[in-house]
């Protein structure tokens, strides 16, 4: 019987990020992909214009049609903006007993844009996280959530244990915005499991979305975490390479 897999996060019309890859990503590893939107978003590879939020009773209403008709084996979550959609999805989540969630903390898009209220991130922090098996934070974002500063690989490990003792069974970070090479690292509490690989140079829309989506994918192809960590970064390694220029702006990612 085929997979499914739950995507919650915002809409974003290039298809180069949000649940439009996350959909992709799940095609294209054999996994049929569930969505529940909590944002629309105007923006293109070079512009990001504005976020609106749905409503968290139509939130709501999403998960409550959906999941009483079909139960995912895992779920994501990508942009979620709100206090209100926070509140929501945690409460849904524990509802409905949601296992293999993997939290892609988005904060901010490539273009800058603030993509989570202040007031939210606290529920991220203290709610939401520790109901997951893996919290996958890009260098920035990882930096908010732990406020380590982090400009060395020595402090990408030291992240890597405070983002951990949120609550999440793996705390992940992903190395792209150093220095010289991108170092991704896994985190399970004992032990750090670290990929390196060279950085590809140019600017690529959607990297952080689709390294969860493809973790997401490979847990629920029955990989161990550490096995989906390894193939969810060579798969955005082959993303990266194969990117397109459609715009003016970014690199899309091709999956």
């Amino acid at each position: 019987m085929m997979k499914t897999a739950l995507t919650i996060g915002a809409s974003d019309p290039t298809s180069g990020a949000g649940i439009q890859l996350d959909l992709k990503v799940f095609y294209s590893l054999d996994i049929y992909g569930l969505s529940i939107l909590t944002a629309v978003t105007a923006q293109s590879t070079s512009e990001f214009v504005l976020t609106h939020p749905v409503p968290p009773e139509v939130i709501e209403a999403q998960f409550e049609v959906l999941l009483k008709d079909i139960k995912p084996f895992g779920a994501k979550t990508g942009m979620l903006y709100s206090k209100e959609a926070l509140q929501c999805i945690v409460e849904k989540i524990k509802k409905f007993n949601i296992k293999n969630l993997v939290i892609d903390p988005v904060i901010t898009s490539t273009l800058g844009a603030k993509l989570i209220e202040n007031n939210a991130l606290k529920i991220l922090k203290e709610e939401l996280i520790p109901l997951s098996i893996a919290v996958t934070a890009n260098i920035p974002e990882a930096e908010t959530l732990t406020e380590v500063k982090i400009e060395k690989i020595e402090d990408v490990y030291r992240a890597s244990e405070k983002l951990y003792q949120l609550g999440s069974n793996f705390a992940i970070i992903k190395g792209g915005h150093l220095e010289e090479k991108a170092i991704d690292i896994l985190y399970d509490g004992k032990n750090f499991y670290k990929i390196e690989s060279e950085k590809y140079p140019g600017e690529f829309h959607g990297t952080g979305c689709a390294f969860s989506s493809a973790f997401l994918s490979f847990l629920c192809l029955n990989y161990e975490p550490k096995e989906a960590f390894k193939a969810a970064k060579n798969f955005v390694k082959n993303a990266i390479i194969n990117s397109l220029k459609l715009g003016k702006g970014m690199r899309l990612l091709k999956i």
